[in-house]
């Protein structure tokens, strides 16, 4: 019988194929969206399992460059109660005003990309694992030499000069000074499509950057950031000792600064429960896609019963069972249930590899294929050839051979 509802559901050729590309198209979607998903989650699940533990402070209600800290901020938070002993490594960075380099931000491949310079101290920056360690080509900078080593997306992605020996201009109002490209650190990129914004960061020394402030009247020897490292292993951990030092500030434990803690494993869980929501809206537009093309094939195998009422006759009239004319009309909606999912997983397949790749207009997007999105494609498949065979295979099992043939 198999072999029989396989020929079958062939039988208008044209027909059949164009109902499962439809169906192949909207499996083809659900297959392209868990790809996405499950690329995003493992690369938002990496980034917290590499941030827990990492703690960065600011001052309170001031991001980026109008955080001032004063040098003395490390001191304090080492002798915060309950939290000083825990920490086993910190790091500080002062970054510039955004305006020192924002003649370069529209020299860059996507509208909203910005460049931001930024000043650590080696030795902490090195004990850290920070970009001072992430060298690949050049060398890193030396105190006070106006040097600076660059993000390795910039290759792709600046409209100027960002070779070794090339000078990045920096706007300090009245004066301009320049900083001599002598290392290029590698810097993974998100994998965010190409028109959403990217920071690019740029290194120098600490020292250099407040002689910049100096020059261009800013406050200088502050800090913009420090970041702690303690050793617990969860987010709920991490989350303790953040609360401890935003109390504590609140307690007036650093007047005349108050600062502000915040856990950057939080911050990817917060992003992640975001997407889960545009996670589970793309489901239902998949879902509602792949019901549309699946009815299809309730129209497909209508028109074919309706069309062979006769042949369910003759059928019947030999011998053949209701049970047996229904399994032969579900069997055809299967098979052509199952050849939109190898239409939808050949479509599906190749549009990852395409917007995974370099090439894609979207930039180079996180996408993995798993045997559950597979699989989730295949039972898709199996329930749209049984829900589209129901009906036809009901209508084609009541046939009244005496009626039919009779032409009645």
């Amino acid at each position: 019988m198999l072999k029989f509802s396989i020929k079958n559901a062939f039988r208008k050729k044209a027909t059949a194929i164009l109902s499962s590309i439809g169906v192949g198209i909207g499996l083809m979607l659900v297959f392209v969206i868990g790809a996405f998903t499950a690329g995003v989650t493992a690369q938002f699940q990496q980034n917290l399992t590499e941030t827990i533990g990492l703690v960065e402070v600011v001052e309170k209600g001031n991001p980026g460059a109008y955080s001032h800290l004063p040098l003395n901020i490390t001191d304090l938070l080492l002798d915060t109660p309950e939290v000083g002993e825990f920490i086993v490594a910190y790091n500080v960075e002062t970054q510039a005003p955004e305006a020192y380099t924002l003649n370069y931000n529209d020299r860059l491949n996507t509208f909203g990309d910005f460049l931001t310079l930024i000043g650590t101290k080696y030795t902490l920056d090195q004990a850290w694992g920070g970009p001072t360690t992430k060298i690949i080509t050049g060398r890193n900078v030396n105190i006070g030499a106006n040097e600076t080593i660059i993000d390795s997306r910039l290759i792709d992605a600046a409209q100027f000069p960002v070779g070794i020996g090339d000078n990045i201009t920096i706007d300090l109002g009245f004066k301009n000074a320049s900083l001599t490209i002598v290392g290029i650190y590698t810097q993974e990129d998100s994998g965010a499509p190409d028109f959403v914004p990217r920071e690019y960061y740029i290194y120098t020394d600490i020292d250099t950057i407040w002689n910049f402030l100096s020059i261009s009247g800013d406050e200088t020897n502050i800090y913009t950031t420090v970041s702690l490292r303690f050793n617990v292993e969860t987010i709920e951990a991490t989350q303790v000792f953040v609360d401890k030092i935003n109390d504590y500030s609140q307690e007036g434990g650093y007047f005349p600064t108050e600062v502000s803690a915040y856990s950057l494993s939080s911050f990817y869980e917060s992003i992640q429960e975001t997407f889960a929501i545009f996670d589970a809206f793309a489901g239902i537009i998949g879902f509602i896609t792949v019901l549309a093309g699946g009815t299809a094939i309730v129209v497909t195998q209508l028109m074919s019963v309706t069309s062979r009422l006769k042949e369910f006759a003759i059928l019947k009239s030999t011998g053949w069972k209701n049970r047996h004319i229904f399994t032969n009309v579900i069997y055809e909606s299967l098979t052509l249930g199952i050849l939109g999912a190898f239409i939808g997983l050949g479509l599906g397949t190749i549009l990852v590899f395409f917007l995974s790749s370099g090439d894609s207009p979207f930039g180079i997007a996180s996408a993995i294929i798993t045997i559950d999105g597979i699989l989730e494609v295949v039972a898709y498949a199996l329930g749209l050839g049984i829900l589209g065979g129901l009906y036809p295979g009901i209508k084609a099992a009541r046939v009244r051979p005496i009626v039919v043939l009779k032409g009645e």
